[in-house]
């Protein structure tokens, strides 16, 4: 599936496996139907992570991981 990211035509699905690859454990897709970046990210519990692009995909997952599970 192709994504439009800055005004060209992207490969989703390997930007997703790149996102797989720098964060393992991590399940990444581009959402055909709401054109966002979706993530589940394992911090104590599956968390839903939602962003407009990768890169800030990338940057959400990182800091979730980094930071202490709510409750805390």
């Amino acid at each position: 599936m192709n994504a439009v990211l800055n005004g060209r035509e992207v490969d989703a699905a390997a930007l997703c496996k790149e996102i797989e690859r720098r964060c393992p454990g991590v399940m990444a897709w581009f959402g055909s139907y709401t054109f966002h970046w979706w993530a589940m990210v394992w911090v104590g519990r599956w968390r839903l992570v939602e962003a407009s692009t990768p890169r800030e995909l990338l940057t959400k997952i990182q800091a979730g991981r980094s930071a202490p599970p709510a409750g805390r």
